[in-house]
């Protein structure tokens, strides 16, 4: 299992700092989680070739629309069309979609978000197919998105459409807080899971909380998994989504990272 991190975790905009600092932690490469119209997808893609890394997914961050008015399906649409492209010139092989749903804020109904969300998909995927990029769909908590929290739930709306190649990405941390049992999570989305992220209970590194991450890893073998596991670490004293403010934060964020990819080689 090849190792990255998201780089919204590090908080890091320059390029070269921030491949130097992933390069540096020991990672075979990073979600690219920036906002996208600050940056040339060829300088993405040319600066982590230099550092040996690659790009596992473009993962917008900041994936919403800038007004309510503007969060429309043709615009949805659109904006994820144009994330497609980026993801291919900067020569990476996902695109995350777990975001669509901050585009629904004007549907009136849960039944309106998914047919929303259903169309967007089909439109997304027919597009990602041309362009030789596939999509994943994360399972993200109750606070972070309004729909689709569980894996089952992800399995179910996949599911309903037709001819897709859409895959699922789990998280130890989302996991922690929706699912009965995240074991089973993992069991049962089998072959349809495409990338495992790592963080503890209270989003630090291995360890820190109180998930039993043996378990999880011991899962993942049982079902084959062989995607890249996203080491996606918050300090728990600046959970959910702060990076480091100064030196000592730095140091304590990059032994919790070292730590975590250490303990997750060791148990295979």
């Amino acid at each position: 299992m090849q190792l990255g991190t998201c780089s919204w975790t590090l908080g890091l905009k320059d390029l070269e700092q921030l491949m130097s600092k992933v390069k540096s932690l020991g990672l075979d490469g990073l979600h690219f989680c920036e906002k996208l119209a600050d940056y040339s997808p060829i300088d993405v893609k040319e600066t982590a070739e230099r550092y040996g890394l690659k790009i596992f997914a473009i993962d917008p961050f900041y994936a919403k629309p800038e007004n309510s008015s503007e969060a429309t399906l043709p615009n949805a649409i659109a904006y994820y069309s144009e994330v497609i492209d980026f993801a291919v010139e900067a020569n990476s092989p996902w695109v995350t979609l777990q975001a669509l749903p901050k585009w629904t804020v004007n549907c009136s109904s849960e039944a309106e978000k998914y047919t929303f969300l259903a169309e967007a998909c089909k439109k997304l995927d027919a597009y990602a197919k041309l362009k030789k990029v596939k999509l994943v769909y994360e399972a993200v908590n109750r606070y972070e998105s309004s729909i689709m929290h569980t894996a089952l739930e992800c399995r179910n709306f996949l599911d309903q459409l037709e001819h897709h190649e859409i895959k699922i990405v789990l998280d130890s941390f989302h996991m922690n807080i929706e699912e009965a049992d995240a074991v089973k999570a993992i069991q049962e989305t089998g072959d349809q899971l495409a990338s495992y992220h790592i963080s503890d209970s209270n989003r630090g590194g291995i360890g820190s909380g109180h998930i039993d991450f043996i378990q999880h890893f011991k899962t993942l073998q049982s079902i084959n998994f062989n995607g890249p596991v996203i080491i996606e670490v918050v300090l728990p004293h600046l959970a959910p989504s702060t990076p480091p403010r100064n030196s000592r934060e730095w140091e304590q964020l990059d032994n919790e990272i070292k730590r975590s990819v250490s303990v997750w080689q060791e148990l295979g």
